[in-house]
């Protein structure tokens, strides 16, 4: 289960899973990413899932049409990842670390419900996605790793 997924979000009242986070260094790497991301959210009942790389963020939803994960969750956007982790994350000389990279947006989401302002995002669309799905579900869960991360 860990290697499907690297962070996850508890509702705080029933340990129901609200949304899970993907982390991947390289954009090249994206699509196997999305693959194991869907599928685990399949498998977990999970209504959101968001897929990060240092450049891009992708955030996905399952509309519980089908079965099969392919058709049910839907990608609702790419947008750029750098703005959002900008005050959270510094790669290193020698690049990021998986472990760091991921701790950097553990603390972005954990975040959210005290710093997101609609107007601090200069990409409507993000802000709406944020606004309407992503906040809420981190205000009322438990942000943590899916496993341990050894920085």
């Amino acid at each position: 289960m860990p290697g499907d997924f690297d962070i996850i979000v508890r509702d705080k009242d029933s340990n129901e899973v609200r949304l899970i986070c993907q982390i991947r260094l390289r954009t090249r790497d994206i699509q196997i990413g999305e693959h194991q991301l869907k599928n685990a959210m399949a498998r977990l009942a999970c209504p959101l899932g968001l897929l990060f790389t240092p450049e891009i963020l992708r955030v996905y939803l399952d509309r519980y049409t089908s079965d099969a994960p392919s058709e049910s969750i839907q990608l609702l956007g790419e947008f750029d990842a750098k703005p959002l982790l900008r005050s959270v994350y510094s790669p290193n000389a020698d690049g990021p670390s998986e472990a760091q990279f991921g701790d950097a947006v553990q603390r972005w989401l954990e975040s959210l419900p005290e710093i997101f302002s609609f107007d601090a995002v200069s990409d409507t669309r993000l802000a709406g996605i944020l606004t309407t799905f992503i906040v809420p579900t981190v205000a009322s869960g438990e942000v943590g790793a899916a496993a341990p991360r050894y920085l």
